[in-house]
């Protein structure tokens, strides 16, 4: 019983000499300037993704460049076939244009996926169905500063007319450099 007890304690204290006192972060966040417009035509909506760490075992949260673009429209109507981007830019503040884009053919056409949700009502799974149109533009972003985005490109609906969509955008850049300590960051995460 000594023999094990004094184990599984020596295991803990191992555990807890390895476990970060702290988390220390930096990240970085993309936040649109101002609202958009109204638009009377869909447009995708916009995400980045700054390629987090997991800060639980190494101590350190941070945002990892390049960065990722992400474009998506969500269609419940099934109505829309494909879309098409024929340009995209990243344009920073002093008026440089990122390379990152470069590497991608324009037009680009995408075309539509099945997307399934599943909800629980009433006791019952339902499951509801979209379509899904995901463009993916990675490593497009490679500075962490205010730029402006610029994406233009045309749905493709199911009887073939198309409609055309812009978006022009500035971005403003946030930075989370804070401590905290490992047990709050595990039990926020």
């Amino acid at each position: 019983m000594k023999k094990i007890l004094s184990f599984e304690l020596s295991t803990i204290f191992a555990i807890l000499l390895a476990l970060p006192g702290c988390v220390r972060y930096n990240m970085v966040q993309f936040n649109g300037v101002g609202s958009s417009p109204p638009s009377k035509t869909p447009i995708p909506t916009v995400e980045f993704d700054t390629h987090l760490t997991d800060g639980a075992s190494s101590g350190v949260v941070k945002s990892i460049k390049p960065y990722d673009i992400r474009a998506w429209y969500m269609d419940d109507t099934f109505t829309f076939a494909s879309a098409e981007f024929t340009k995209m830019t990243v344009t920073y503040a002093d008026g440089t244009v990122d390379p990152g884009i470069a590497k991608f053919k324009f037009p680009m056409r995408v075309p539509h996926r099945i997307y399934e949700s599943r909800n629980v009502t009433g006791g019952a799974i339902v499951v509801n169905k979209e379509r899904i149109i995901d463009a993916r533009f990675p490593a497009t972003i490679s500075r962490d500063e205010a730029f402006t985005l610029t994406i233009e490109g045309k749905y493709t609906k199911n009887n073939g007319t198309s409609i055309p969509f812009t978006i022009r955008k500035k971005y403003e850049v946030s930075r989370d450099k804070r401590i905290e300590s490992w047990f709050d960051h595990v039990s926020n995460g």
